[in-house]
């Protein structure tokens, strides 16, 4: 019989990786047997008026909740216990694999699937597949955007798919109507549900390991993330410099955890001239966040790079 978790994720704002709730639903045996609603203090930390009247939950709510990485360490194994399923995964998995990228965490082997796009085609008479719609076609009782109560919908949505096909499980219910599964790797790559077409969220790069690392040098132990076209090295061979002192290149991903933000020269100068790129003005609205990010030149790198 079927084995799978539903999860359902609420943010404070456009951030995918600001989750301030996650519910959780657990289904043994094509029941639910338990569900599950945790708040998680978002990064970065600020709520939009539109989210909190969508969910209702406010800055107060989630001021003296665990981060994410926290929260994460509690439920990992049980979120890997079994394949994840959500209504519209392409969000809720979204969040997931950012969300880790922002506090470098990797992420977990999994299978996950997707109630929104199983239903279209499990149920192609329906006028609206959302979940509010789909419950009430079921008979499923919903507070929509709660998060344990969106997790369980979708779980018996599921559930009530694999009934209305006969199948005994997801994947039974997914080779029958012909989506594919949706796959995260531990490697930073992921297979979207629905599509089956690998996608590298991070560039892969091989490094040589330090053989000497500088315990007392500004980058060791830092996240460096690098924007713009370098002039005297490549990309990798920066990349390489900061490893070989005992920095952190991977995920070459901005997130609130930067410590520096290397700009190539030519950047560097239209930068100074009022140009910004996307990476820089996000690095500008971190900074005035109150996150010690320190955006420098390529210049300024290499001298570093070269104590």
């Amino acid at each position: 019989m079927s084995n799978f978790i539903a999860i359902d994720f609420e943010t404070a704002n456009a951030k995918r990786t600001s989750a301030c709730s996650i519910g959780i639903a657990i289904v043994e045996n094509n029941e639910v047997v338990e569900t599950q609603h945790h708040l998680i203090k978002p990064l970065p930390d600020y709520y939009v008026d539109m989210n909190i009247g969508i969910h209702g939950i406010t800055p107060e709510m989630t001021r003296n909740s665990p981060t994410f990485d926290i929260r994460w360490e509690e439920l990992n194994a049980l979120l890997t216990k079994y394949p994840l399923i959500a209504h519209n995964a392409a969000f809720d998995l979204s969040v997931l694999r950012q969300t880790l990228a922002a506090y470098h965490m990797p992420s977990p082997d999994l299978d996950y699937f997707c109630s929104l796009v199983m239903s279209r085609k499990a149920l192609p008479h329906l006028n609206s597949f959302k979940l509010n719609a789909l419950s009430d076609y079921f008979g499923i009782q919903l507070d929509h955007h709660n998060a344990e109560s969106d997790a369980k919908a979708a779980a018996l949505i599921a559930i009530r798919m694999q009934e209305h096909h006969t199948v005994n499980s997801l994947y039974e219910l997914s080779d029958k109507l012909g989506t594919k599964i949706g796959k995260l790797k531990s490697n930073g790559t992921y297979s979207a549900f629905g599509t089956g077409r690998p996608v590298k969220k991070v560039k892969q790069y091989e490094f040589t390991a330090p053989k000497n690392p500088q315990p007392n040098h500004r980058f060791y132990n830092k996240h460096v993330v690098f924007t713009g076209r370098l002039s005297h090295l490549t990309r990798k061979q920066a990349m390489q410099q900061v490893v070989s002192i005992g920095g952190h290149v991977l995920p070459d991903t901005l997130t609130p955890q930067t410590d520096f933000l290397v700009v190539g020269a030519q950047d560097f100068k239209k930068y100074g001239e009022g140009f910004i790129s996307s990476k820089m003005k996000n690095a500008e609205l971190y900074i005035k966040q109150g996150y010690p990010l320190f955006i420098m030149g390529e210049n300024e790198f290499l001298l570093s790079v070269e104590d």
